[in-house]
């Protein structure tokens, strides 16, 4: 049974008869910036069988997130579903949300502080693309993606050679700098589609001098 309560710019779905004792629950949290400027946050559970809640979806704007305030929007949480069915609360590292996490595992002890591994990737996935070798990798495949993207022609070529090739796993991917999973995907998907890009090209090459002749 799903209760739905709003107020205040608080969404909350509390599923109490979901969670029951049997349940080892993680709370998960992040915030952001909406386009309106709002400080929005999310709290998530994650149960053992690896399903989740959208518990609070809430605008924090009108309060200072400091770590004891943050502590004190968890520790309502958890109390609210049951201390006794959580395992561990994770988050990004920000030292305010850090300060958060490590008040409640102080409170209580058998709540695990976990950072994300997420961010943890995130951060690293950052620092590499910094790499003058791997820039340039990474700017000249984006130029190849987006001379694709933005070529009606050059898309209907690349797509037939795909076909003749067959080969499988879609077309090329763009790096998004907010985005750090696209710098593997946009890599990966010019070295997977290799032989076509080159039918492509060889095929041009003889387009062009056939014109000249």
């Amino acid at each position: 049974m799903i209760f739905l309560f709003y107020n205040h710019f608080t969404l909350s779905f509390i599923c109490f008869q979901k969670f029951n004792i049997y349940f080892i629950i993680l709370l998960a949290l992040d915030g952001w910036t909406g386009p309106h400027g709002n400080s929005i946050w999310a709290f998530m559970l994650i149960t053992s069988s690896r399903k989740e809640y959208l518990l609070r979806l809430e605008d924090l704007s009108s309060e200072r997130h400091t770590s004891q305030y943050l502590s004190t929007v968890i520790e309502e949480i958890i109390v609210k579903v049951g201390i006794e069915k959580f395992v561990a609360i994770i988050s990004d590292n920000a030292a305010n949300v850090a300060g958060a996490r490590r008040i409640i595992s102080q409170n209580h002890p058998s709540i695990l502080n976990i950072r994300c591994i997420a961010h943890c990737i995130n951060l690293i996935s950052s620092d590499i693309v910094k790499i003058n070798q791997v820039k340039i990798l990474v700017k000249y495949a984006n130029i190849i993606t987006k001379f694709f993207k933005n070529s009606a022609i050059g898309v209907a070529l690349l797509k037939k050679a795909i076909e003749i090739k067959n080969i499988q796993g879609g077309g090329l991917k763009t790096y998004v700098e907010t985005r750090w999973t696209t710098i593997y995907e946009c890599t990966s998907s010019i070295w997977r589609l290799k032989d076509a890009l080159q039918h492509v090209f060889f095929k041009s090459i003889k387009s062009q001098l056939l014109f000249l002749r």
